[in-house]
């Protein structure tokens, strides 16, 4: 029997982006995942919603935390350019991932200096540029996502490529033409609980150049030791993939030290 495949052209830009964008599974990665009791999480988040009448979630939360961090381990905080020439950033930026088009496409939100804002400031521009990313408002979002909707796939891969040399490697800002410099930032942080999962793990954009991606599972019930006492407790499960290249497993292991300690205090993110 001959397996018969049909050519999509209906895709979404994203889609169409990671198919030229990617070769093959062969970049250096590493993945790690710590449980987070969420009760104080959402705790903070109930009562701080409350006082601000801004709409805060767990995805503020650790965007905020993870650019507090790298603030802490700036070494972190660096790309690979060229053949193997590390750079480090100078301002701590989180690009937190956005659906589009009804859950079909992908964006996000490149938070400058996320660690100098406030957890309401996070959420609102979250939210503003969101809005703006989805009602087509958002002109480098909307300039991307018209040209790689209108590629051939056969075009994808050498586009892609050269987006990545003139971004990346040339340092050009190009936001008219929906690619501006260092578009990714710091790190990616992604929500994939409003989709039911509570554990994932996620592979590093090549464009990225952005030492880590986090993804922000759903909150879940999970058994845990009290003493001598095994409770239900809500829990959140945070997943990673670090670049090999430039963070290791002590350093990753620092990074998640620092991140339990500001989420047992979580109004130290405000």
């Amino acid at each position: 029997m001959t397996t018969e495949f049909t050519h999509l052209e209906d895709v979404s830009s994203f889609r169409r982006l990671a198919a030229g964008m990617w070769r093959k599974p062969s970049d250096p990665s590493i993945h790690g995942s710590m449980d987070i009791d969420a009760g104080p999480l959402l705790a903070f988040l109930e009562a701080h919603s409350r006082e601000t009448e801004t709409k805060l979630t767990v995805t503020h939360l650790v965007a905020r935390a993870v650019a507090l961090a790298l603030r802490e381990q700036p070494e972190l905080n660096a790309r690979v350019r060229f053949w193997g020439r590390i750079e480090q950033r100078k301002d701590v930026d989180v690009f937190v991932s956005v659906a589009t088009d009804g859950g079909r496409d992908l964006s996000g939100v490149r938070i400058a200096r996320a660690d100098e804002k406030s957890l309401v400031e996070v959420a609102r521009e979250v939210a503003g540029r969101a809005r703006g990313i989805r009602t087509g408002e958002d002109a480098t979002y909307r300039e991307s996502r018209s040209m790689f909707q209108k590629m051939p796939w056969w075009l994808a891969r050498p586009a892609t490529r050269l987006s990545d040399i003139l971004v990346n490697e040339l340092d050009f800002d190009l936001p008219a033409q929906g690619m501006p410099r260092d578009p990714f930032g710091s790190a990616i942080v992604t929500n994939v609980g409003m989709f039911g999962i509570d554990t994932a793990f996620a592979p590093l954009l090549p464009m990225a150049r952005c030492p880590m991606l986090i993804l922000v599972p759903e909150v879940r019930r999970r058994p845990c030791v009290e003493g001598d006492r095994v409770e239900a407790r809500p829990v959140l499960r945070l997943c990673a993939t670090f670049d090999h290249r430039l963070i290791d497993g002590a350093a990753a292991g620092r990074f998640a030290a620092s991140l339990h300690r500001l989420f047992a205090e979580p109004g130290q993110l405000a």
